[in-house]
């Protein structure tokens, strides 16, 4: 199925394959364990749980406005559907790209 990887090492933004496994999820975003930030009713972006706890990280913010989340790490879009399974997400490619910043690399929580 269809994600959307956000990577802050590169600043990219790209559509990815993702297996529908959790170990698919650990490889794109480089972690070990994962937690979901919801980004409307059907979507939510994938994080490193522990993403405030490595050194030298890198961070984006998803939204722009008042209600934006800032993210430590890579993320990772995906859809869920009614019954709890992931689904791509309804947010295209360059919806998620105008919704995106990368914050400086001098930044810190």
């Amino acid at each position: 199925m269809k994600a959307i990887l956000i990577n802050v090492k590169e600043q990219s933004i790209t559509e990815v394959e993702h297996d529908n496994t959790l170990n698919n999820i650990y490889e794109l975003l480089n972690c070990r364990t994962f937690d979901v930030v919801r980004i409307d009713e059907t979507d939510g972006i994938y994080v490193d749980d522990e993403g405030l706890y490595v050194e030298d990280q890198l961070f984006f913010e998803y939204g722009g406005d008042v209600h934006a989340v800032r993210v430590a790490g890579n993320g990772l879009i995906l859809g869920v559907d009614d019954e709890g399974n992931s689904t791509s997400p309804t947010v295209t490619l360059e919806e998620v790209q105008g919704r995106v910043g990368f914050l400086p690399t001098q930044y810190s929580w």
